[in-house]
């Protein structure tokens, strides 16, 4: 597998793009824009899935446009799906002071396994940046959106959102077994050994 990240958007949020090499199939995490570079990146592949790790606005932006444009479908975890479609609450209103919604199609569950080509995914529930944020465990890598980023953690003060949750979400990644990268939501990609050495929230 391969994963390349691509940073865009008002708030210079991270999407990345998973790949199988062997098949060439591909899902997109966090698309919350679409720009040349993340077209680019998709020119020689098949994007099968459109995933999720919450439901705010600046991760989900370009997930509709980057569905019609594919024929992927987005997927989140189950509870998170009315979050990502009501811009009264996905944060778009609050702050850019314009709706942006995406409808969700496949609803995931906690511990899950599916895979893209043959790279197997994990989903793991992790709420308290909101409750149905979820993150993505790879032989390589952890997608954790914004519940651990590079050296901090997301915030818990906007609609769903739980600190003691949040506490909770974050001892189940620090107990992932071996150094797996971690691909947060915003910031630097590190590693978990890095995080657990370096984050003050850990």
């Amino acid at each position: 597998m391969r994963y390349t990240c691509i940073t865009g958007g008002p708030l210079a949020e991270n999407c990345y793009v998973l790949a199988d090499e062997t098949t060439g199939d591909a899902a997109v995490i966090d698309p919350g824009f679409e720009n040349d570079r993340l077209m680019a990146a998709l020119k020689d592949l098949n994007v099968r899935l459109i995933l999720l790790t919450h439901g705010h606005f600046d991760h989900i932006g370009g997930a509709e446009r980057l569905r019609e444009k594919t024929g992927a479908p987005i997927a989140s975890f189950e509870t998170e799906a009315a979050l990502a479609a009501d811009p009264k609450i996905n944060g778009s209103l609050m702050m850019l002071r314009r709706p942006i919604a995406c409808t969700v199609d496949r609803l995931l569950q906690d511990s899950e396994t599916f895979t893209v080509g043959t790279v197997p995914v994990t989903v793991l529930h992790t709420p308290g940046h909101t409750a149905g944020g979820c993150c993505y465990i790879t032989p390589e890598a952890v997608f954790t959106g914004d519940t651990l980023m590079g050296y901090s953690i997301g915030r818990c003060d906007m609609p769903t959102g739980d600190e003691s949750q949040l506490m909770a979400s974050l001892q189940k990644l620090t107990d992932l077994p071996g150094d797996p990268d971690i691909c947060g939501g915003h910031g630097p990609v590190t590693t978990l050994l890095r995080e657990k050495r370096n984050n003050p929230y850990l």
